[in-house]
């Protein structure tokens, strides 16, 4: 799974990253390309160095769930920024958890602790 085998239990990509403002060769480094389907562009996934839940925490706080266009980030969850700035970091890394099970990683379930929240 692109989750495990990149540290980034969302499986997100290196653009997010850049968004969120991560740096390159310090909080992830540039994983395996993916394409979405046949003609869209070729992506890459963020192989995340460090922390998986901290990183990913940081990145989602700084981007969302939503695109610049409304679009939904992921297509099994979108939480309003306001409820995702009102959760405790504990119910954050638990939605985390939620997500990186349905991503449908499995090496790094000893760090989500608390039962998946979807």
């Amino acid at each position: 799974m692109r989750t495990d085998s990149h540290n980034n239990p969302t499986a997100f990509t290196t653009d997010i990253a850049r968004q969120a403002g991560l740096r390159e060769g310090i909080d992830f480094s540039i994983g395996d390309s993916f394409r979405y389907g046949p003609n869209s562009p070729l992506e890459y996934t963020a192989r995340l160095i460090g922390d998986p839940i901290g990183i990913t925490i940081r990145v989602i706080d700084a981007v969302g769930f939503y695109t610049h266009t409304g679009s939904q980030r992921w297509s099994y969850i979108a939480l309003p920024p306001q409820v995702w700035g009102n959760m405790s970091p504990a119910f954050k890394a638990a939605t985390i958890g939620g997500m990186y099970h349905r991503e449908g990683g499995t090496e790094m379930k000893k760090l989500f602790p608390a039962p998946f929240l979807f």
